[in-house]
């Protein structure tokens, strides 16, 4: 079993919590969080030891889930990463490319484990959209990420941009599957906030492909959807829906003796998708990263080029507004 524990108990932390409570391969030891209470009804919940100390519980464990406000992330990972101690801190890994770089150097350094958590790597449908394309086939990704407008502290002190584009970007490039970034475009209007609510980015790759990239937070409806194009066929994902379907065109006739013959513009193939939690997928890679040597999913590399993206974006939208 690996030792280990959550710091920071909010909605995020509270799902780790609950994972970690349940797989039989983890040891949680402990969770803190700044709001004592609050980590204490957890704790109680799941009958897990709350620590007084952010130094108590890192001298406690080897791994640690870091599920704090974005602006404590790197002040929290370099004490873990001080303690030896391994490391998933959710996204985005630092408030800034530098400060995630750093982080990332750290760890290195360390010989220990850092994991950055893009939950939507473990979507089941994107795993298996995965499966489907090579990234030297692709020449046209368009993802659209479009959520209603909540009216919180979260929302109003943050841009669409850090908020929701940055999942979108991180799978785009994981499906270019390292191929540099030659430019970012971007988009966007402030419709409810004090930051940008809706935005748009393009990305063009060195492979003779791009990807349209929108992400919205006041919207009326909630949409996570790619759409994956190449020269034979196009991929269409819905990771709220869980599915997944392949679009080929074709001039197949139907009955081509009889009278009520047809052509057939294109046939949809629908791909199955297994049932999975995401975060617990996720976790057990975190796991078999530490304990087996295995590559984590999202690495500090990873981590930093999605936020280096979506600074570029946030520069030429405050540029223009």
């Amino acid at each position: 079993m690996l030792p280990i524990g959550v710091i920071g108990v909010g909605h995020m932390g509270r799902n780790h919590v609950r994972n970690l409570n349940e797989e039989k391969c983890f040891d949680l030891v402990g969770i803190y969080d700044s709001n004592y209470d609050a980590a204490m009804k957890v704790g109680q919940k799941y009958d897990v030891h709350v620590c007084r100390s952010i130094e108590e519980l890192l001298e406690s464990v080897e791994a640690v889930v870091i599920a704090v406000p974005s602006s404590l992330h790197k002040e929290i990972g370099l004490m873990a990463a001080h303690h030896g101690v391994h490391a998933l801190i959710e996204k985005p890994l630092a408030t800034n490319a530098e400060d995630a770089k750093f982080l990332s150097e750290v760890f290195k350094e360390k010989g220990l484990v850092l994991s950055v958590g893009h939950i939507e790597r473990c979507n089941p449908v994107f795993v298996e959209l995965q499966k489907l394309v090579k990234p030297s086939d692709i020449f046209y990704v368009e993802a659209c990420r479009y959520s209603p407008f909540v009216n919180s502290g979260r929302i109003s002190d943050t841009s669409v941009v850090e908020d929701l584009m940055i999942h979108d970007i991180d799978l785009v490039c994981e499906l270019m599957n390292g191929v540099p970034v030659k430019s970012v475009q971007g988009y966007g209007e402030i419709i409810q906030s004090k930051q940008p609510d809706f935005a748009t980015c393009v990305l063009q790759f060195n492979a003779n492909a791009h990807a349209v990239i929108h992400a919205s937070r006041v919207s009326q409806d909630k949409v996570r959807t790619l759409e994956v194009h190449t020269k034979d066929f196009c991929i269409y994902a819905d990771l709220i829906a869980k599915t997944l379907s392949v679009s080929k065109n074709t001039h197949l006739v139907v009955d081509q003796n009889r009278d009520n013959s047809y052509m057939q513009d294109s046939i949809i193939q629908k791909i199955y998708v297994p049932i999975q939690e995401p975060l617990r997928a996720e976790l057990i890679m975190f796991y078999n990263a530490v304990r087996n040597g295995s590559p984590v999913l999202v690495d500090g590399f990873a981590g930093t080029r999605a936020i280096d993206c979506c600074e570029k974006v946030i520069r030429q939208i405050n540029d223009n507004i």
